[in-house]
């Protein structure tokens, strides 16, 4: 997203896990992208609705993970009353992607189920319910191309599946680079 997105491009990036990614791997730059994002009590609650905020009049990027996005979800309902265009980058990875860095992801049976909490959505459904347009990644090349050029109006959601357990392997090789 760093080296694709339109400069000046607010970027709403939900808490937990893509906040974190965004704190840790984000290239330094001058493209002038503006990220926003709420640290604090690091809780889920809004997250959609507040991207529709940010871009009202406007438009802009919600990088989110299913949970966050689902929490919020009937901030869809705002959709027709939207004036300017949200692309919502959905990270699908079935469930709570940071629960897999903390000591709790060793405690089965009562990790998956209790913490990770894995979740069934069809997003392609959940989209056209809300009339929002909905595509499902399959490479970095669709998406970069997806992030270059942006709709005028409404909201279409880019969804990224990927595997929670892998992700959270890769984030621990990649700090470990990082940070040695």
């Amino acid at each position: 997203m760093a080296q694709v997105l339109p400069a000046n491009m607010p970027v709403w990036i939900a808490n937990s896990t893509p906040v974190r990614d965004v704190e840790w791997f984000w290239p330094v730059g001058d493209r002038g992208i503006k990220p926003c994002f709420n640290r604090g009590a690091n809780g889920i609650d809004g997250t959609l609705s507040t991207a529709l905020g940010m871009v009202h009049g406007g438009h802009g990027v919600l990088l989110t993970g299913d949970l966050a996005l689902l929490h919020d979800s009937n901030g869809f309902l705002i959709r027709p009353q939207l004036r300017g265009h949200l692309t919502i980058v959905l990270i699908n990875n079935q469930g709570g992607g940071i629960f897999e860095m903390l000591p709790i992801a060793d405690f089965e049976p009562y990790f998956e189920p209790f913490f990770a909490t894995p979740q069934s959505v069809n997003f392609e459904t959940l989209c056209a319910a809300h009339g929002v347009t909905y595509e499902l990644i399959h490479t970095w090349t669709q998406l970069a191309e997806r992030l270059r050029e942006f709709p005028e109006q409404g909201i279409r959601l880019l969804e990224v599946r990927s595997d929670r357990q892998q992700d959270a392997q890769q984030r621990l090789n990649l700090l470990d680079q990082v940070l040695t």
